[in-house]
């Protein structure tokens, strides 16, 4: 029998690669080094196979002497040797390895970059500022959704403070300014203080070298949402956000999280006028940057004040995440064809083709399900966002017959809650999630950890979705997608589905019966498939 041609989309044919590419950066910035060794699946897609993180605090002894100190050049080699031997173990071939300001501003930087290369071959680029904001940037903007806005980001280091602008795909500015957390609290600091630092002077630096750039950026720009990123701002984030519980329940990423305005304000009051015991105690807080939040919230107050943002976001991408998009975007072998705009659907079409979906199959219930979402928007109410996470939880329903067939609907379900989706927030990420997990059967129910935490306009949306959705998956039970087109009428108490199909859709109708409850009981009406012949009037035995 021959299988009819997909008449709801056209496909996308992703290369099947099981391999990707192997690529190691090194983030050597002025409070710390970070590595991270990817898996990479396409030029924005990657799996992350190892995280490394060791504190140094180059920035304050750069900031108080100029030079980078004997002892810490010993504990640099020692560092970028490990980093580089996590690396090869991960399977990477060699390591990108970037520095930032410390190294920018040490008089000595030159002279230990060549003995890295020298003894370790390992070879040290110290970018410019400008180049290090581009580069965040790059990062930011894949993990983030912009929602249409323009946006400014704000990085935080210990030697500088990178300021980018842009949409989700232009950059409009992007500078490096001199203010990091180390330089501050080095060059500002006054131990009569609770907080520290001297915060009248700070305040008055802050805005000698960086007033006129944000009066431009305002004026000039208009953004409206505010993108923090990196180890300080992301701390002050994870503490605001810690204030209510259940916000960070089960999952410590930050990427994507809204803070609210008036919350980190008082966070930031919190951190400029308790002493370093009492700022010990606030619960989040990162022991290793205790001395140094009072310098990022006097940062992170100018900005809020300078710039006034209607909603402000966290990334927890940044520079060496910018690394991995550069390189993976300079390799000539491509795994995937798949060219969108969208954030959201790229890293969905990532996770699909890393655990091996059945293209055909998902693209097909994806179409149908947003056909029938279409054209019932007088029952379920729903919105162009709801039917965009329809689709994207379509495309990968049945990614758990990766682990097994059996039971799929529970290991899709764990397999997504692992995984990074870029341009998800959390209670985004967990509906996605329920949808897939409630794709099969079963009602949802509160021991699933992220349907219970979804608030109840949003649970009742799932459940509207999910049984969407398995009305769909019903419609092609075959996996042979019989059916052409699919028409609804709506009824008193009755949906009929109307199927346009050449060939008898017994198996689709037999699944039908058995994933019509969900939807039956949530809108009230009993649910009927009625076969028509094909647009050429032919129905085939």
């Amino acid at each position: 029998m021959t299988k009819p041609t997909d008449a709801f989309s056209t496909p996308v044919t992703l290369a099947k690669s099981t391999a990707g590419v192997v690529v190691a950066a090194l983030d050597m910035g002025s409070n710390s080094f970070h590595l991270v060794v990817v898996r990479g699946h396409g030029p924005t897609q990657f799996d992350i196979l190892l995280k490394e993180k060791v504190m140094m605090r180059l920035g304050d002894e750069v900031a108080r002497t100029g030079r980078i100190s004997d002892e810490s050049k010993v504990r640099i080699k020692e560092t970028v040797a490990t980093m580089a031997n996590l690396a090869r173990g991960s399977g990477a071939s060699e390591m990108v390895a970037l520095a930032t300001a410390a190294f920018r501003d040490a008089k000595n930087s030159g002279s230990i970059v060549d003995e890295l290369e020298e003894s370790l071959g390992i070879k040290v680029s110290v970018i410019s500022g400008k180049r290090e904001a581009e580069l965040i940037w790059r990062a930011i903007s894949h993990a983030v959704d912009f929602e249409g806005q323009t946006v400014l980001g704000a990085d935080l280091g210990g030697g500088s403070l990178e300021i980018t602008v842009g949409s989700q795909d232009k950059l409009l500015f992007s500078e490096s300014f001199n203010v990091g957390v180390g330089r501050l609290t080095t060059e500002f600091k006054n131990i009569k203080l609770a907080s520290g630092i001297h915060i009248r002077e700070v305040n008055l630096h802050l805005e000698k070298i960086l007033g006129s750039a944000f009066r431009e950026i305002v004026q000039v720009h208009k953004p409206t949402k505010l993108i923090l990123s990196s180890g300080s701002f992301l701390n002050i984030a994870r503490i605001t956000l810690l204030r209510n519980a259940k916000t960070l329940r089960g999952d410590r990423s930050l990427n994507q999280a809204a803070i609210q305005i008036d919350e980190i304000r008082a966070v930031i009051g919190e951190l400029t006028t308790r002493d370093v015991r009492e700022r010990s105690k606030i619960p989040g807080i990162d022991e290793k940057r205790v001395d140094l939040l009072p310098a990022a919230a006097l940062v992170a107050q100018f900005i809020l004040n300078k710039l006034e943002p209607s909603t402000i976001v966290t990334s927890d991408w940044a520079l060496r995440e910018g690394i991995i998009l550069r390189e993976l975007s300079t390799r000539n072998e491509t795994e995937f064809s798949e060219n969108s705009a969208s954030v959201k659907l790229a890293s969905v079409l990532g996770v699909a083709n890393r655990y091996g979906w059945n293209e055909g199959h998902s693209r097909h219930v994806a179409a149908l399900a947003v056909s029938i979402f279409d054209q019932t928007t007088n029952l379920h109410q729903l919105g162009d966002l709801d039917r965009e996470l329809l689709y994207l939880s379509a495309l990968v329903h049945d990614i758990g017959e990766y682990i097994s067939v059996e039971g799929h609907d529970r290991h899709g379900a764990y397999l997504l809650e692992n995984s990074r989706l870029a341009g998800f927030d959390k209670e985004m990420k967990n509906k996605f999630v329920s949808i897939v997990r409630y794709h099969r059967r079963g009602n949802p129910k509160s021991d699933f950890v992220p349907f219970a935490d979804l608030s109840k306009e949003n649970a009742s949306t799932v459940i509207k979705l999910a049984a969407i959705l398995r009305l769909a998956d019903a419609l092609d039970r075959s996996h042979t997608r019989l059916v052409e087109h699919v028409e609804v009428v709506i009824k008193d108490m009755m949906l009929l589905l109307l199927v346009s199909s050449s060939h008898q859709v017994e198996l689709e109708e037999y699944g039908l019966r058995r994933k019509r409850q969900l939807f039956e009981e949530t809108f009230s009406k009993e649910v009927h498939l009625v076969q028509i012949p094909n647009a050429n009037g032919t129905l085939h035995a």
